[in-house]
């Protein structure tokens, strides 16, 4: 069976740095106390996308995996990144076997202290050679896998170039890997995910997690259980809303949670670096840098956020968060 913390917000945990580029182990550990107290998130993904999960050293998996999972326990899930360490520069992709066995190696660790699962990216840094079929690659990367960890394994698809990305053909042979539970598309194409959806219906042992937010509502319609995004972080309260309201049937109201969601990440001009000073006036400390970064999309290094951009996004964050105070 699919765990039951795959329902509602997952927060992809942004991660804390020093100035000089390393892991802040206690200014993580205030992040993930700030997100705790929102009692609105149902896991903490660390070595996320919006982590910077491509500028990851070896070692630095392992500590936020062992900080993670000590200051949760008891707490809450952690779900970890564990595949093997790129940078994303395809011109220079990482040789198959070292990757295969960081991956290996890194699930193993977390596992052994305490992730409730682990994370492995489609494995685009395998690359593909002549005569090879994509699908074969990716099996044979996540059975390995599989066969060395008994923790649930999710799968994770970024912007990832063809042939790489996942279809309805190639879901449903991963979702028949024992032991894999999950994959989180970072899509808001709602045809894309309703072919993904409709491919592993009434697959008990695997969920579809919705990686764009502002198409949660549109995944719940169609088979999503949970959603993976900047708000589950930034606003877990909201996309809770929309899967509540959704549940109980009150679709107009949550269209309208889901309009607020869609609002602040269209507003949000670098979502990172406006939580980390937002909580830090909140009483959360921590460093606010991210650290120089090579790959494309969400992990590319953004301009940095004026005070007039932080001032406006805080009110407009607090105007709509206002809507949807429990109790």
């Amino acid at each position: 069976m699919v765990p039951e913390y795959v329902h509602g917000p997952i927060a992809n945990v942004f991660t804390v740095f020093h100035d000089d580029g390393t892991l802040d182990d206690e200014g993580q550990r205030n992040f993930l106390d700030a997100l705790l107290a929102t009692e609105c998130v149902s896991a903490f993904f660390v070595r996320s996308g919006m982590g910077q999960m491509y500028t990851f050293q070896f070692e630095d998996v392992k500590q936020i995996a062992r900080n993670a999972c000590k200051h949760l326990e008891g707490l809450a899930p952690v779900l970890v990144g564990t595949s093997g360490i790129w940078d994303r520069d395809y011109d220079r992709l990482p040789d198959r076997e070292v990757y295969t066995q960081q991956a290996i190696e890194l699930s193993k660790y977390a596992q052994d202290v305490g992730a409730a699962g682990v994370v492995l990216t489609i494995p685009d840094a395998l690359g593909v050679y002549p005569g090879e079929k994509v699908e074969d690659v990716c099996m044979a990367y996540f059975e390995k896998v599989a066969e060395a960890v008994t923790i649930p394994i999710f799968l994770y698809q970024p912007r990832t170039p063809e042939p790489f990305a996942v279809t309805p053909e190639t879901l449903r042979m991963y979702a028949d890997i024992p032991g894999v539970k999950g994959i989180k598309v970072s899509t808001a194409d709602a045809g894309y995910i309703l072919d993904l959806c409709h491919a592993v219906a009434g697959h008990e042992d695997f969920a579809y997690i919705t990686g764009n937010e502002t198409a949660f509502y549109a995944g719940l319609c169609v088979g999503s259980t949970a959603v993976i995004g900047q708000g589950a972080c930034i606003n877990p309260i909201i996309l809770r809303t929309v899967q509540d309201r959704y549940e109980q049937g009150d679709h107009a109201g949550a269209i309208e949670a889901q309009y607020s969601a869609n609002l602040l990440v269209r507003k949000a001009k670098n979502a990172v670096e406006f939580f980390k000073r937002y909580l830090n006036e909140k009483g959360y400390r921590m460093g606010t840098t991210a650290r120089p970064s090579k790959t494309t999309g969400k992990a590319k290094d953004k301009g940095p956020l004026t005070d007039e951009d932080y001032k406006t996004f805080k009110f407009l964050l607090e105007s709509e968060l206002a809507k949807y105070v429990r109790g």
